[in-house]
């Protein structure tokens, strides 16, 4: 690949969170091939969605790359090739189609024989007249029908002799032993979208060429329609699951979410800087209203509700209902969240994350998940001053955690810290060391 474009920066497979540094951004071409899945979280497609949304060209061929461009083509996602084209026009549905076994570390070269390449093969020797069109479909469904790490060369060729296919086994075999290469599929796609993606950032477009099927090289794309862009005024697709996501890749600093999470609870007075982030955040979207927040609480409860939001006391009622998941990818909220963050606090973060790194390095067996949520509270009841479930759950809000369970999310990475910081002091008893 590199010999081909040596101006392409190669990245490894693609997986979940590839997408969302903010190192891609608008101008950037990104072409996805292969990808991580089955045994690892795999590239979600509102990932892709938020890329084109930032005003990346997100071009897609060969492996995962095709499937999700026929997913996806619909929302300004460029899929180019026959995988795609396959994909698109319902050949292929399933991801085993073009899943290749390899090992964890060194080499991942595939251990088996993509579906899709035996396809381009099929196709090759029916036109050859070595295969007739039900003889090439029955081989196909047979091998479909195998767990897809066992459709090895070997194993197709044993079918395809098992199958009465002497011919077909005997061509195959002397084509792949001449060109190891010779029906890589996947090959020859990832190819054409690398020429495709270096025309479009050599020739800058309103919008994507139309996708094309063939093995040949593409052509600089010519001015034409724009592309169906992900609708910005719409934020149905930026679910909470978006934003988690999106906090948890984009930030340059992967600390930056633990930061909030400590001031969320260990600041005595964050309630106030989360009352402000409500209004700020609110100013910031609604712009042109004085209190954007305030009129925001009374259309959706009414007039009543003015006199929650006026009154110190009762305002607990409106964070309990409003309690929005901030995006810490938008530098402007990360800042009003941590306004009030010291060196102090940083340096104590640093800290007790590496203790608990620690701690769960010399105890593999042991998980953050062993906290219980029971445990948390009677943390958080201790360092928040509450005594009732009723109050505990008032300040999770008042806060910015909309619940118990949010609470002890965030405070589970600290918890370890923070009990052996209390111990050197002489001020935790054995309840809560339990």
């Amino acid at each position: 690949m590199r010999r081909h474009h040596p101006k392409v920066v190669v990245h490894g497979p693609v997986r979940h969170g590839d997408l969302f540094p903010r190192a891609f951004a608008a101008g950037d071409v990104v072409v996805l091939l292969d990808g991580i899945y089955h045994h690892r979280l795999a590239l979600r497609h509102k990932e892709i969605l938020d890329a084109l949304a930032r005003g990346v060209t997100v071009v897609g061929a060969a492996s995962i790359g095709a499937l999700r461009a026929a997913e996806l083509d619909r929302f300004g996602m460029i899929g180019v090739g026959r995988v795609y084209g396959w994909y698109r026009d319902g050949v292929f549905e399933g991801d085993d189609a073009v899943s290749v076994a390899h090992g964890e570390t060194g080499s991942l070269t595939g251990l088996n024989v993509p579906l899709v390449n035996l396809h381009s093969a099929v196709l090759a020797a029916q036109e050859a007249g070595v295969l007739t069109w039900r003889a090439g479909r029955g081989l196909t469904e047979r091998m479909e029908r195998e767990y897809y790490p066992l459709r090895t060369r070997e194993r197709i060729i044993a079918v395809a002799r098992e199958r009465g296919e002497k011919a077909f086994a005997d061509w195959y075999a002397a084509h792949l032993t001449a060109d190891p290469a010779a029906f890589d599929q996947k090959r020859a796609d990832a190819l054409e979208a690398l020429t495709l993606a270096e025309c479009l950032a050599s020739h800058p477009r309103t919008g994507p060429p139309a996708p094309t099927t063939s093995s040949r090289p593409a052509e600089p794309p010519e001015a034409g329609p724009e592309p169906v862009l992900p609708d910005r005024s719409d934020r149905d697709w930026r679910t909470e699951y978006h934003r988690r996501w999106r906090n948890l890749f984009a930030p340059a600093d992967p600390t930056l979410r633990h930061r909030v999470a400590y001031q969320q609870i260990f600041t005595e007075n964050f309630p106030d800087v989360w009352w402000d982030f409500l209004h700020h955040a609110a100013d910031a979207e609604e712009s042109g209203s004085p209190d954007a927040f305030r009129d925001h609480v009374l259309r959706h409860l009414g007039p009543t509700a003015a006199r929650w939001h006026d009154d110190p006391v009762l305002r607990t009622r409106v964070t309990a209902l409003f309690c929005p998941l901030p995006d810490l990818a938008d530098s402007r909220e990360a800042d009003l969240l941590l306004c009030q963050e010291s060196a102090e606090d940083r340096a104590r973060v640093t800290d007790w994350l590496e203790q608990t790194r620690q701690h769960l390095d010399r105890h593999p067996e042991r998980s953050l998940a062993q906290i219980s949520e029971a445990t948390c509270a009677r943390l958080l009841r201790r360092i928040w001053g509450v005594h009732t479930e009723a109050t505990l759950a008032t300040e999770c809000t008042r806060r910015g955690l909309p619940a118990l369970r949010s609470a002890a999310v965030a405070l589970r990475p600290f918890a370890i810290g923070y009990l052996g910081s209390q111990a050197a002091r002489g001020s935790v008893g054995g309840e809560a060391h339990a």
